[in-house]
């Protein structure tokens, strides 16, 4: 089998397997461990152009941040710090994404995660480089986000699409919510600012392929990004009937849609966690609007 033959739709749908429950088949989402490097040597090693220009912008970035904070500036620790990947195939099963604009830029806050040790540099095995990753969504939920974290995830339990049998913190510290969460971003690179050619090329090169092989039940957008990206790209369409103006984030949060391409499931457009909007939202109303579209995912399902 070619790289081209491994990265084709029809190979994707494949990877998901299936059981039969009365007489119907099930499909359970999936990715495994050759798709998921795959994808990562897609994004570690983009072959379009724009995509190449958005991780120079990073790895230039990175590397002033990383001599400011006094780090060895290291070709290939810049390289891999310039995006995220953060699925783990040896332990992940996701029923669900969590789909950002972008992991952001690096800060000199974030580069905890990587001391006493850097295991970035040199040869590291690929699923040692996920874990800096996973640790830095594990830092930016539990951290600056904690507020959001524990209401929405709290949200989803008493809706029962998870289950937090020692509370929020640990669920997310722990990385179990990794098991139940796809933590995706539409660019994966650590870009301040990008236009709609190159999230166009993300979305075809990478996003469109992760949907594909992981057929989540529903995939959670956040941001006035996240949102319009999928719009352009799935079509979208409200599970039940609306006044709210799709082109607004605001004003769309919290209404369930269903799109059939690439695959068929639930998209649920959310306001930014981020404390700017979370705050000025507010959270009572985002989780009310938040747990009244999981009441209509569960009338649907």
């Amino acid at each position: 089998m070619t790289a081209s033959d491994r990265l084709s739709p029809s190979y994707f749908v494949s990877l998901t397997p299936k059981v039969s429950i009365g007489g119907h088949e099930i499909a359970y989402p999936r990715m495994d461990e050759t798709t998921a490097r795959d994808l990562l040597s897609l994004i570690d090693q983009p072959s379009q152009r724009e995509l190449q220009a958005l991780q120079e912008s990073a790895i230039d970035d990175i590397e002033s941040v990383l001599s400011q904070a006094g780090f060895p500036v290291q070709a290939e620790v810049c390289r891999r710090l310039s995006y995220t990947f953060y699925y783990d195939w040896e332990t992940d099963d996701p029923d669900y994404v969590l789909l950002v604009q972008d992991p952001g830029n690096l800060h000199e806050r974030h580069l905890s995660e990587l001391r006493p040790h850097n295991p970035l540099a040199g040869d590291c095995a690929a699923r040692d480089q996920i874990g800096v990753y996973r640790a830095f969504g594990q830092s930016w939920l539990t951290g600056r986000n904690a507020d959001f974290t524990e209401r929405f995830f709290e949200t989803l339990a008493n809706h029962d699409l998870i289950s937090l049998p020692n509370g929020w913190h640990q669920y997310v510290a722990s990385g179990q919510f990794y098991h139940d969460f796809y933590l995706g971003d539409v660019v994966k690179y650590r870009v301040d600012g990008f236009g709609t050619r190159e999230e166009r090329v993300s979305y075809h090169a990478l996003l469109e392929r992760e949907l594909q092989a992981l057929d989540p039940e529903v995939v959670f957008s956040f941001g006035g990004n996240a949102w319009p990206a999928l719009r352009r790209h799935t079509s979208p369409e409200p599970v039940v009937e609306t006044d709210a103006d799709p082109a607004s984030v605001m004003d769309i949060h919290g209404t369930l849609h269903r799109i059939s391409d690439p695959v068929d499931t639930y998209v649920l457009p959310l306001a930014h966690m981020s404390g700017q909007v979370w705050w000025r939202f507010p959270p009572d109303e985002y989780i009310a609007r938040l747990s009244t579209a999981l009441q209509v995912l569960q009338q649907h399902r």
